[in-house]
């Protein structure tokens, strides 16, 4: 969920993104002074927790032996 200006939205987060990568909502920006919108963008942060549980680390570790994801083969 987002706050704009006028309301609250239901933002899809597509599977993959990276942080810093944005999301272009079109109309939900400032008004233009012409009796339109502009865009709002929002700027992607992904954020990992700093003190995890015991199991939390359990299933990190689980997801690195299971997944292929190497960050720095990233072109």
């Amino acid at each position: 969920m987002v706050n704009t200006i006028d309301e609250e939205l239901s933002v899809y987060i597509p599977s993959g993104i990276q942080s810093g990568e944005e999301i272009k909502i079109e109309n939900k920006g400032y008004k233009d002074g012409k009796g339109g919108r502009g865009d709002l963008i929002l700027e992607t942060k992904i954020m990992i927790p700093k003190n995890m549980s015991s199991e939390e680390i359990k299933l990190f570790k689980k997801l690195k032996e299971e997944s292929r994801f190497n960050p720095r083969n990233i072109a």
